[in-house]
């Protein structure tokens, strides 16, 4: 309420509690992009977030290539357990680093 009061006071014109969607709830203009220069917030959790997206990446991808060589093996193609072997170690390198890497996170955020 008080801020449809200043809004109105202010001549602002936007009065957000009268837009209703269709689901009967409020709808919202959507809040300007933030600048994301040099030492902003913004820019930090940005790069946060795309080294949260390569590292899920990465992982996905070399479970799936262990995966796939173990459905090699079965087929007794060869050099599977090669394959396997490696990617079972590199994805298991990776995860643990992720997993170090958000525990971490979580430590310094407290």
């Amino acid at each position: 309420m008080a801020t449809e009061e200043r809004n109105r006071e202010r001549g602002d014109g936007r009065d957000h509690a009268a837009h209703h969607g269709p689901g009967g709830g409020t709808t919202h203009e959507p809040e300007p992009l933030s600048d994301l220069a040099r030492g902003t917030v913004q820019r930090a959790q940005l790069r946060t977030r795309v080294a949260d997206i390569a590292w899920t990446a990465l992982v996905i991808v070399l479970g799936a290539w262990v995966l796939w060589s173990a459905i090699g093996i079965a087929r007794e193609t060869a050099n599977a357990w090669v394959y396997c072997a490696v990617g079972a170690v590199l994805f298991t390198v990776a995860l643990w680093a992720r997993l170090s890497t958000l525990k971490a996170r979580a430590r310094t955020r407290l």
